[in-house]
């Protein structure tokens, strides 16, 4: 496998990562349930629907 193999499949792992996170999310924002996160260093507990609202922004 060549190096430029390689990263094709990390990028696409890591688009698939992120899809999956987003699902999940918005599958706990509807039942209003809340998420750890990290921030700063540190374990936070927000709001499924106000972490969507931070992973937009990015």
């Amino acid at each position: 496998m060549t190096t430029k193999q390689t990263d094709k499949m990390a990028v696409e792992a890591g688009r698939c990562l992120r899809k999956a996170v987003r699902e999940e999310l918005q599958r706990k924002a509807l039942l209003g349930q809340y998420v750890i996160i990290n921030r700063n260093g540190r374990a936070c507990r927000v709001s499924a629907k106000q972490a969507l609202k931070i992973t937009k922004g990015k």
